[in-house]
């Protein structure tokens, strides 16, 4: 009999950075809305690495180092090794079993034969059975010195993370203290920047307004002698303007007596000459409309002769036709009547038979208009079905979508936060670095292990033209009380880019679309209140807009100061009396922009994101 390898591995895997994060999500049906009710606790944990205070510092070495790592690696061995004896152990059980199954079920069979000895076969399965008894006492023997031993490895595993826990509060009180000092050095060097930035521009002030005035004063002496000139200039032309006025008047009194004296010339004149030319016209003007008058008489005399001929003509010939089609008239109603004779018998039959089939048609209406009010009741009915399949079809989609942006928002999250507490331990290996100056044999091990525990994380945001990528990979196996949903794993990277026209940008974005985040980019004393009455934040994906917030009441945004916008579905994360909550559910989750445009509807600032496998 074939036997059956089984393998058995368990992985002995760290206790994560970050620590549990539960989601309950409750739906009540109210009418035909869902309400959702959605809470979260989050705990997170910012100790990434290992805690470096002096003491620890001096006091760790390169063979400390090479026996944590040893001790681990034997005892990974050791649970590999004792998992492999264990699965042997149980295929080598499991075996016996099938076999003595067997041999019970071929005992069975032979009890059956008549005259049959079994003394043979007992001795041979009572053996077999001994042996397999030997051989479960000894396994079921190392079975629990395995489990002891497997005990002690787990107590050293817990004291080795409880000195971890305890390294890693170190290590946060020193990065603390250290953030603290790295503070106050930023805020002195930014003073003494300012102040010389301000004695700068007031000395440029100064030697501006020097120059303005020598040049200013340089205008009003050369405009005077301007001035001069052209008072000068105006005199004269006033001069010569007023002696070419009298000219003008002088030559305008000639003319008008020169036209007074050719119109009474004229007038003269013209009397005597009109009478006789207008005599001569009439009568020739007369005589000409009497020989045209004549002309159109004679005209219509003979086209009324010749008219009236061809009218006679046309009678005579008129009378001619008449009779002879009366005769044929006459022939042809004979010969109706006799067809009609013939015809009037076969047309009773036609009507009878025309009754009928109205008849049939009358009933085949009223049978097809019965069918239709049928069509229409089934239509009716297969109509309303299908608005309630289509309700009730959106009612899941809309489920689903709820249970995917709360699964896509634990697993950003989740992603989010170890990226973060990589960068931490990223940015504690280079204060070690910088801060030591020389480190020892040891210490240049240690860190090495904290730069392979760690991976890449960058971000960054200018107002410019800055991108930030974010590797994101979240495990989901939470299935919200469904038996068929199971655990899902995913993997994306999210960039973002941010920019600004002004004074107010965008200062971050939750990528489940439970928050947005606005900054008044300016500090000091250059920095600038705005008001952010009739602004609009709109939320774009895939070219269409999906909601759109405006602030309809005067909303003051100082200097350096931050607003935070909600959703709905995001209200009890509100944390200051000045943020605020939007109409809308959710930002919606996902890539993206967030556009705001001022109240003339031009754009100020822009925040896009973008995820991709």
């Amino acid at each position: 009999m074939s036997s059956e390898k089984v393998e058995f591995r368990r992985s002995v895997k760290t206790a994560p950075v970050v620590s549990h994060r539960t989601t309950v999500i409750q739906r009540t049906p109210a009418g035909s809305g869902h309400v959702v009710n959605r809470s979260s606790t989050s705990r997170l944990s910012m100790g990434s690495g290992p805690a470096f205070s002096a003491g620890t510092l001096a006091g760790l070495s390169h063979k400390g180092v090479n026996d944590v790592i040893q001790t681990r690696d034997r005892e990974k061995k050791d649970m590999q090794g004792l998992n492999e004896r264990f699965a042997s152990y149980i295929e080598k059980v499991r075996f016996l079993e099938a076999q003595n199954k067997a041999l019970l079920a071929e005992i069975e069979r032979l009890k059956k034969l008549k005259g049959f000895d079994v003394s043979e076969i007992k001795e041979l399965y009572e053996q077999e059975i001994a042996e397999s008894r030997n051989v479960i006492d000894e396994l079921s023997k190392e079975k629990a010195k395995f489990d002891s031993t497997l005990v002690g490895l787990q107590d050293a595993l817990d004291d080795e993370k409880r000195e971890r826990l305890a390294s890693d509060k170190e290590c946060a009180e020193l990065r603390n203290k250290l953030d603290r000092l790295n503070d106050q050095i930023g805020e002195y060097e930014g003073e003494i920047a300012t102040l010389r930035g301000r004695i700068g521009g007031l000395e440029d002030e100064v030697s501006k307004l020097r120059a303005t005035n020598k040049r200013l004063q340089d205008d009003i002496a050369r405009l005077r002698a301007d001035l001069d000139e052209e008072t000068r200039k105006r005199i004269e032309a006033e001069i010569k303007a007023q002696a070419v006025e009298e000219d003008l008047t002088f030559r305008l009194n000639v003319a008008d007596a020169e036209i007074k004296e050719l119109q009474a010339l004229i007038d003269r004149d013209k009397g005597t000459e009109m009478r006789d030319i207008w005599k001569g016209e009439m009568s020739k003007a007369v005589s000409e409309l009497q020989k045209e008058y004549d002309n159109q008489i004679n005209q219509i005399r003979l086209d009324c002769e010749s008219r009236m001929e061809s009218q006679l003509r046309e009678l005579q010939a008129g009378v001619n036709r008449d009779n002879m089609e009366a005769l044929q008239a006459k022939e042809e109603t004979k010969k109706l009547k006799t067809r009609m004779g013939d015809v009037m018998p076969r047309l009773a039959e036609l009507e009878a038979e025309n009754a009928k089939l109205r008849n049939q048609i009358i009933a085949l209406e009223s049978e097809m208009s019965d069918m239709q009010r049928e069509h229409d009741r089934e239509n009716d009915k297969n109509m309303e079905r299908i608005a309630g399949l289509e309700n009730s079809l959106e009612e899941v989609i809309r489920e689903l979508q709820v249970l995917q942006d709360a699964k896509l928002s634990l697993e950003l999250e989740i992603s989010c936060y170890r990226k973060l507490l990589e960068s931490e331990e990223n940015s504690l290996k280079n204060i070690v670095e910088t801060s030591s100056g020389a480190r020892s044999k040891g210490a240049n091990q240690l860190a090495d292990i904290v730069q392979k525990s760690s991976s890449s994380y960058s971000y960054g945001s200018r107002y410019s033209e800055e991108t930030s990528n974010t590797s994101l990979s979240s495990t989901s196996g939470s299935n919200y009380g469904n038996p068929d949903l199971k655990s899902s794993e995913s993997t994306g990277k999210l960039t973002v880019h941010r920019s600004c026209r002004g004074n107010i940008a965008f200062s971050d974005a939750s990528p489940d679309g439970s928050q947005v985040g606005l900054e008044n980019n300016t500090s000091g004393a250059k920095g600038k209140t705005v008001n952010l009455k009739g602004w609009k934040i709109r939320r774009e994906i895939g070219g269409k807009t999906k909601c759109t917030h405006e602030f309809k009441n005067d909303l003051m945004l100082g200097p350096g100061q931050k607003i935070k916008l909600y959703s709905g579905g995001a209200a009890d994360m509100k944390q200051s009396d000045n943020d605020i909550v939007c109409d809308f559910f959710t930002w919606h989750a996902g890539g993206g922009n967030y556009i705001l445009t001022d109240e003339y509807n031009n754009e100020k600032a822009s925040l896009k994101m973008t995820i991709t496998n």
